[in-house]
């Protein structure tokens, strides 16, 4: 193995440990500082070569937790990974029971002792921070060190996004100020306790980091999906102001994602090869973040509510008979009569990254808002057209925006299984009147549940090793 590659593996390997950089105090950290490669306190590390920098950036990123495996159950899209409903209700101090029954009387944060979401996302941002606090007075070619930093800010701001909508309430102007947020990490130095800012300053964080000017440091295109470019950029910009419900501004970030890449996946050569097959590698990938398996959606079993929602024409239901999804083997494992899991190791999702198709929908729904509803409509059925065998278009007639939005919604929800996206939708649709909706879930025999938009449920707890040596790390609910 080559120095470069030792130094890699010594520095992955010591950010493991760095991610406990947001639990404090440092003493849980600082055992062995002998190893000049490890990362060390105040930031320090060996690193101090351009390329050897770089290296950081080349993650294959793995966040080892399925959306499916809780924001999934609590939206009512998914349930989980061979969960059993009978086995779920027979133990009713679990999390898993809390989100099957949404009962919000359970002490959750007790039982969150730790999340290997929250544990990878921190341990990928302290790489990002590395090569932020390093690259200006690294050795070596200089010419790319502006695209680097710019990178790594990037992909920090893109992670404290992802942290922000799962472990705090939705982002609202009125009250962002009074809520909390999630402490947003922008150095290494294990000794300084990280404390949690408020909902509105982890948003300024973030839009700091994924600025105009730091979008335009960024490679116009990148093939590898594993680094970033301005697609990814700008997509990461929509996604932000979007979820902030500032659609306008969201929608020219989101159109000038897609004039960079405008890459649709075609579902339509399924009809040939009768089998779902989507490398790791496809184009329509901006950056691909992986979750608990390495094929995603694998393995999740939908709702019957997600099922129901497949239009007739859809070419994974129609003819994907290597695997596919089969309401046969959703019923066995879960016991949820009309539920179905997906089966087939040639599908690599995007649990937790972006993709174009997704993006899409972003300037969709932002069209719709801002009033450019027959636009809007235009760019579900460019997705739809690839996913639909003879669909009917959207785009005709003269819906009002609701009825557009309706459209837009159920098409968008099939398209994003087992992503993070119809939960963080969901979430921000709670806050808003028109589209607010209180979700019913019929477990047969075991009774029916109701979650209300207004439910801490919304809300996960961080984990107990990370609250326990973090005073300012309250639960946001």
């Amino acid at each position: 193995m080559n120095t470069k590659a030792i130094i890699y593996n010594k520095v992955k390997n010591a950010g493991v440990k760095a991610f406990l950089l947001l639990l404090a105090p440092c003493s849980l950290l600082l055992s062995s500082c002998d190893d000049k490669l490890d990362i060390v306190p105040k930031g320090m590390t060996t690193l101090e070569n351009v390329d050897d920098l770089e290296s950081l950036l080349n993650q294959e990123y793995m966040i080892n937790v399925s959306p499916a495996s809780d924001l999934g159950i609590i939206c009512n899209e998914s349930y989980g990974s061979f969960l059993n409903v009978a086995e779920v209700m027979a133990q009713s101090n679990t999390l898993n029971y809390a989100y099957t029954t949404y009962d919000e009387s359970i002490d959750r944060a007790a039982l969150a002792t730790d999340d290997a979401r929250y544990q990878n996302c921190y341990k990928y941002i302290n790489y990002m921070n590395v090569v932020i606090s390093k690259m200006d007075d690294a050795t070596g070619n200089s010419a790319n060190k502006a695209r680097y930093i710019a990178e790594a800010r990037m992909v920090r701001a893109y992670l404290h996004w992802l942290l922000v909508n799962i472990y705090a309430k939705q982002y609202d102007d009125a009250t962002a100020e009074d809520e909390g947020g999630i402490p947003y990490v922008v150095n290494t130095d294990v000794s300084e306790e990280k404390t949690k800012l408020s909902l509105a300053e982890t948003y300024r964080r973030i839009l700091e980091d994924c600025s105009d000017e730091v979008i335009a440091q960024l490679p116009q295109k990148n093939t590898n999906v594993e680094r970033v470019d301005q697609a990814f950029g700008n997509a990461v910009r929509a996604k932000v102001l979007m979820q902030m419900k500032h659609y306008a501004e969201a929608l020219p970030y989101a159109q000038a994602s897609l004039r960079l890449n405008n890459t649709i996946e075609d579902r339509s050569a399924i009809v040939e090869s009768m089998t779902w097959s989507l490398p790791q590698t496809a184009e329509n990938n901006l950056l691909y973040i992986g979750a608990g398996t390495r094929v995603s959606p694998t393995f999740t079993t939908i709702m019957p509510e997600t099922y129901a929602l497949f239009e007739e024409g859809d070419y994974v239901i129609n003819y994907d008979l290597m695997g596919g999804w089969s309401v046969m083997m959703g019923e066995m494992f879960s016991g949820i009569s009309g539920s179905a899991l997906y089966q087939g190791w040639d599908t690599w999702g995007n649990p937790w990254g972006i993709v174009t198709d997704h993006m899409y929908y972003v300037a969709a729904e932002c069209l719709i808002r801002t009033g450019k509803i027959q636009e809007g409509l235009q760019m579900v059925d460019r997705v739809r057209a690839k996913r639909v065998e003879n669909y009917e278009p959207f785009a005709q007639g003269n819906p009002s925006e609701q009825e557009a939005m309706a459209m837009m919604q159920r098409a968008k929800w099939v398209e994003c299984i087992a992503s993070y996206e119809n939960f963080f939708d969901c979430k921000r649709w709670n806050t808003e009147a028109n589209y607010k909706r209180t979700i019913t879930r019929n477990l047969g025999s075991y009774g029916t549940f109701t979650l209300s938009p207004e439910s801490p449920l919304w809300v996960l707890p961080f984990p107990a090793n990370a609250t326990r040596y973090n005073p300012s790390l309250t639960q946001n609910y």
